[in-house]
């Protein structure tokens, strides 16, 4: 029997062909099948099956959220990293100042 470092390849993301049809639906249900455009604010990227990135959005991953229909948007690379970012950092300061206030 082989050892395991207690690791698994599955992960939130599903499988490849899972995020396939993810991708596919975000083209059909927020554009034309081919394209659509990113939700971020002001942002006019149309994005294909190769550049878009799914947003978990109203839920963030970082506060539990999935990667389910009706907490998915498209996004586009650029954006999707910054708001990810951006969330991590407000979430670690969050955290910071409930810990000093314990002390």
């Amino acid at each position: 029997m082989p050892v395991t470092r207690g690791t698994s390849n599955s992960n939130d993301r599903g499988s490849a062909a899972q995020r396939r049809v993810r991708k596919q639906w975000l083209l059909d249900t927020f554009g034309n099948g081919e394209h659509a455009y990113c939700c971020f604010l002001g942002c006019k990227e149309a994005l294909t099956f190769e550049t878009i990135t799914v947003d978990r959005h109203p839920i963030a991953g970082c506060e539990g959220g999935t990667y389910k229909r009706g907490n998915i948007r498209p996004m586009c690379g650029f954006h999707n990293s910054s708001t990810g970012a951006k969330l991590g950092h407000e979430r670690k300061k969050a955290k910071e100042k409930a810990t000093a206030g314990k002390s």
